[in-house]
């Protein structure tokens, strides 16, 4: 039997054979020619006497009755002019699009080849379309078989070399050209899940064999024939969902395209035993890692492989896979430069970190559950359909990942700690491949100038594993230079924390509560002593902020933050600033500013250097001992608003060495203020934390010209605790070193040092005073001696004289009777006035004579 319809091309197809039940043909025209031939006489076998039997309803239907066939909602495409049955189909994301075979829903001529084409011809601007054909309902699928299957459970969707070439099957291409690759192949009849095309374009090709019988398998509710879906995905066009060109599943990672994003599996159909590489390619200073959030591996029930055989189906490389050639028409050939890190075989799954899809906020990924490169290339070998039956349809396996390329880089060199490093924690992944400090150098040997920034390292904050991060970022400037640093952004993770500046030029935090998260800013003019507190950012900067200059030759810039949550990295928190080593002529010779002694008296005074804040360190003698500083003026208090005027701008602070949040600014005017060493109050309590006795005190001159040019004086001594010594100041209720006692100098407040009492009962006898007192009396003794010698010669020679003065007088004048001698004695002022009178030459003031006196 023939069929053949009004205006179509003849077929040579035909029914032959044997059949019986409900079959039924719609023809695609009014007009129809039932052709039956009768080539020989058949032998005659049960009921057909002579061999031959047929039987045949025919009806005229009109169209608004053929309610399938003539659906005003769905489209089937236009046909091919001088075909049978070649249709085009376009814009099926705009329309319900629907691929029949020919004289659906009944039984389809034979011998017969219907192409399909299937064209997306605009999508819209930055997404890629690619074609998905699809049967959600079994029934509408039902491919001939030559086998009779009278049972329902019997029926199956079959592909690739289960079609036979001489039945019908279904082939589905990659792209509408000739050569396109063929990514399906079906018959049989069920549900037809996704077969998606990588582009915009589709062939789909029927072909039915040259006879069959006119058979129905039952039951009648399978329609003879098909209906397929046709649909349009849209991905994004810049994805790795598809693959550039249709055979060829290549895809390359760069991070100068993406830092970090996700990656799936293409999402589209590919031919049978591809294989498809993932280049991931870095830059010098990053590697690559990639987390596995979402593994699928089905096991096809067409096919049985021995569990003790590993299918590989995926490979994990650390490193790059080189192109040595490119056949024509054929993949390149690689050389692998690289050394394998997992290979997971067809019934595995790599290392997974899944939770992430599951809620938000929870505990990040780690190495144990995830892949990180050595270098900065990793690649993936993964092969959907690694085994050799082909599936029914697309990828045995779908994967889902996210990657990221990890910056590595720190800028300056690699920092060796001045003072005890932190005990900050190293991430695990830190400390199997990447550097295990974020600590730097910039020397001006190297750069006069250039960028700094917090690292982009992600296993340095909270995404990475680590909630803290700290990091030391130091400037070391030659002799005659300073540092010279501008912010020029920074970020705080939206931490409640507000910038102040005083009236100095500094930046001060105001931390309202919560995690600390801040960038401090600190000189070090010795380094053995821990760095001096300067500058402290802890809210946003979107503008630059330069920094007031500073004094010391060695700057610190500390970037600290605290208790960071899962889904934060450097993107939440980061500073970036610019740094100058300026040449300004200033150099100071911070030995001379290191005082240590008893005790000692110092000057402070404004400079014309551009710092603005000049330090000194004073340090205790002996490890037991603290220090008092004395100083004029009176102790700011911390509100502004209730301060007494200060007569001028300077201002100096006193604070311990490792204790800088404790210190105190004083207005430099007033009466004499004491300032102690940190742990004075407590030194009679026994404390196992070690406490520095030092202190620094610091001169702020004004920033207004012109300077003042006053000189401030402070002094210093050292203390001792202890109830019960003898030398000690009552008021300070301390002991002092024995020889600042009466030294001639008063050290204590109320100048008990130096009292009479105290010197007078408390003379000391040391050798050395000893023979200075010996020494004394032996000179008072000997002067007084030869001044008693002096005068009883004198007193001899002014008795002669008044002997030859009363002899001539009494020979010639006639005064009187002389004055006897000893009538002085009896008349003191008498003899006083006559000493007076007569102006007698001082004793030991007479040089004629020759003599001690």
């Amino acid at each position: 039997m023939t069929i053949s319809e009004q205006g179509l091309p003849n077929l040579d197809g035909r029914w032959c054979g044997t059949a019986s039940g409900y079959t039924i043909y719609y023809s695609e025209t009014k007009s129809v020619n039932v052709t039956l031939r009768l080539d020989k006489q058949p032998p005659a076998s049960g009921s057909v006497s002579n061999g031959f039997e047929f039987r045949l309803i025919y009806k005229f239907l009109r169209h608004s009755d053929a309610k399938l066939r003539n659906d005003n909602r769905i489209w089937n495409g236009d046909l091919v002019p001088g075909s049978y049955c070649n249709r085009n189909f376009y814009d099926c994301d705009k329309r319900t699009c629907r691929i029949r075979s020919p004289n659906y829903p009944g039984i389809y001529p034979r011998n017969l080849t219907c192409k399909y084409y299937i064209n997306h011809r605009a999508p819209p601007s930055g997404l890629h379309a690619m074609i998905v054909l699809r049967q959600p309902d079994g029934h509408k699928l039902n491919m001939k078989e030559q086998a009779t299957h009278h049972e329902a459970n019997n029926r199956i969707l079959r592909s690739w070399e289960q079609c036979d070439e001489a039945q019908d099957y279904l082939s589905i291409y990659d792209g509408a050209a000739p050569e396109a690759p063929t990514i399906g192949r079906i018959c049989g009849g069920d549900v037809l899940p996704d077969i998606v095309s990588s582009g915009p374009e589709m062939r789909v090709e029927f072909h039915t064999s040259p006879y069959d019988v006119p058979f129905h398998p039952n039951p009648v509710t399978f329609l003879p024939g098909f209906e397929l879906e046709v649909h349009v995905l849209y991905v994004n066009s810049n994805s790795q969902s598809y693959i550039r060109q249709p055979g060829r599943c290549e895809f390359i990672v760069s991070a100068f395209e993406s830092q970090t994003g996700e990656l799936e599996s293409p999402q589209h159909t590919l031919p049978p035993e591809s294989s498809c590489l993932y280049h991931f390619q870095g830059r010098r200073h990053e590697t690559v890692w990639v987390s596995f959030i979402k593994y699928h591996s089905a096991i096809d029930p067409t096919g049985f492989e021995s569990p003790a055989e590993c299918v590989t189906q995926l490979r994990i490389w650390d490193g790059r896979w080189s192109v040595t050639s490119r056949p024509y028409g054929a993949p390149p050939e690689y050389q692998r430069n690289a050394s394998l890190i997992e290979q997971i075989c067809r019934e595995e799954v790599p290392r997974l970190c899944s939770r992430s899809l599951v809620a938000k906020g929870s505990r990040p990924c780690s190495t144990q559950e995830s892949y990180l490169s050595t270098g900065s290339d990793l690649t993936i070998e993964y092969r959907p359909s690694p085994i050799g039956t082909a599936r029914l349809y697309g990828p045995a396996s779908a994967f889902k990942l996210r990657y990221e390329f990890v910056d590595n880089s720190l800028g300056g060199a690699p920092l060796e700690p001045l003072v005890a490093p932190s005990a900050m924690p190293e991430p695990a992944a830190l400390v199997q491949f990447h550097p295990k400090s974020c600590d730097r150098v910039f020397r001006s040997s190297s750069a006069s100038r250039g960028i700094f920034r917090s690292p982009s390292n992600v296993f340095m904050y909270g995404r990475g594993g680590s909630p803290n991060i700290s990091c030391i970022i130091r400037f070391e400037a030659s002799g005659g230079e300073s540092v010279r640093l501008t912010i020029t952004r920074a970020r705080f993770g939206g931490r409640s924390c507000q910038n102040l500046q005083n009236r100095s030029g500094r930046w001060h935090c105001n931390h309202h509560g919560g995690p600390v998260s801040d960038l401090r800013i600190s000189e070090v003019p010795w380094t053995d002593v821990s760095p001096l507190p300067r500058d402290c950012l802890c809210s946003d900067v979107s503008g630059s902020i330069t920094l007031a200059p500073l004094a010391a030759s060695i700057v610190e810039v500390k970037f600290t933050t605290l208790q960071m949550e899962v889904d934060q990295d450097f993107r939440d928190f980061y500073f970036e600033g610019r740094y100058e080593f300026a040449r300004d002529g200033c150099e100071t010779d911070w030995s001379e500013r290191r005082l240590r002694g008893r005790s000692g008296d110092a000057y402070l005074k404004p400079t014309p250097c551009p710092a603005l804040i000049q330090p000194w360190l004073l340090e205790p003698e002996t490890d037991s001992s603290y220090l008092v500083l004395k100083l004029k003026g009176f102790w700011m208090p911390p509100l502004l608003q209730s301060a007494p005027p200060c007569p001028t701008d300077a201002r100096i602070t006193v604070y311990s060495t490792n204790n800088p949040k404790n210190s105190r600014d004083l207005c430099p005017s007033g009466p004499d203020v004491v300032a102690f060493s940190d742990g004075w109050d407590r030194a009679y309590e026994f404390s196992a934390m070690e406490i520095s006795k030092s202190l620094i005190i610091e001169f702020k001159s004004p920033r207004r010209p012109p300077l003042e040019l006053i000189e401030y004086k402070f002094s210093w001594m050292e203390i001792f605790p202890a109830h019960d010594c003898p030398h000690r100041c009552q008021e300070l209720q301390a002991c002092i070193p024995a020889e600042l006692w009466c030294d001639g100098k008063v050290h204590c407040p109320s100048g008990q040092d130096e009292s009479p009492t105290e010197c007078d009962l408390r003379l000391p006898l040391s050798p050395l005073h000893v023979g200075l007192a010996a020494a004394t009396l032996t000179l008072v003794l000997s002067l007084a001696a030869g001044l008693t010698a002096c005068a009883r010669r004198k007193r001899g020679e002014k008795k002669h004289l008044q002997a030859v003065h009363l002899d001539t007088a009494g020979r010639g004048v006639g005064y009187g009777p002389p004055l006897p001698h000893h009538a002085g004695a009896g008349y003191p002022h008498a003899n006083h006035h006559l000493s007076s009178s007569h102006a007698l030459t001082p004793l030991y003031l007479d040089p004629s004579k020759d003599s001690f006196c």
